[in-house]
């Protein structure tokens, strides 16, 4: 769990649905900076208080909602757009998923 107190800094709105979250802190210290490394990408629990006296749920969080395919199905098809790729939508998904397990493959080789 990371720990520490900052502020929140503000919030956008994304194409999806979701949300962009922005915070600002002291310096953090170097064990502080790793275990945010460390975490990067991870899901879990986002706790924000003006005071320490708020409970912090101690159980395990489970993502709620669509699943990571479908939103990520739902990233692919706001950037298709954004861009106005003239391939078919489903046939350009496709091509993009064989491109991402290509390279997974080639890291193995």
């Amino acid at each position: 769990m990371i720990k520490l107190p900052g502020y929140f800094t503000g919030f956008s709105s994304k194409a999806d649905g979701s949300a962009s979250l922005r915070f600002a802190t002291q310096e953090l210290s170097p064990d502080d900076f790793a275990n945010f490394k460390n975490n990067h990408g991870a899901f879990g629990w986002i706790v924000f208080s003006e005071n320490e006296s708020e409970e912090i749920p101690d159980e395990d969080i489970e993502e709620e909602g669509i699943t990571a395919s479908d939103r990520l199905r739902r990233r692919q098809f706001v950037f298709w757009k954004e861009k106005k790729i003239e391939t078919p939508f489903e046939t350009w998904r496709k091509q993009q998923l064989e491109t991402i397990g290509d390279r997974y493959l080639s890291k193995l080789e």
